[in-house]
């Protein structure tokens, strides 16, 4: 699906993999994150095949704005500032 639902919380609409196991990723609400995944990724057996970059390039966004995976990995967009190492508000006053 290539629209995302109406929600009442922020949404990914851009996100770009990077080397290291880390994303770029624009939302809703103007935010830009750059998020390193190596800790989770390293950590927590559900997420081992994003451990190969050929899959873990192929990250797409869900329908309700969060960021998966074709076998299924995915992040909630809300939280997702946890696993940032910087962001800009673009846009904000």
């Amino acid at each position: 699906m290539s629209s995302l639902l109406e929600t009442p919380w922020v949404q990914v609409v851009e996100v770009t993999p990077h080397s290291g196991l880390r994303l770029k990723v624009k939302l809703s609400n103007d935010q830009e994150l750059t998020l390193n995944l190596e800790p989770l990724i390293q950590s927590r057996d559900a997420y081992w095949r994003l451990r190969q970059e050929r899959y873990f390039r192929q990250v797409s966004i869900d329908p309700i704005g969060g960021i998966c995976w074709p076998e299924g990995e995915d992040l909630a967009p809300d939280g997702l500032e946890r696993y940032t190492e910087g962001f800009s508000r673009r846009g904000i006053s």
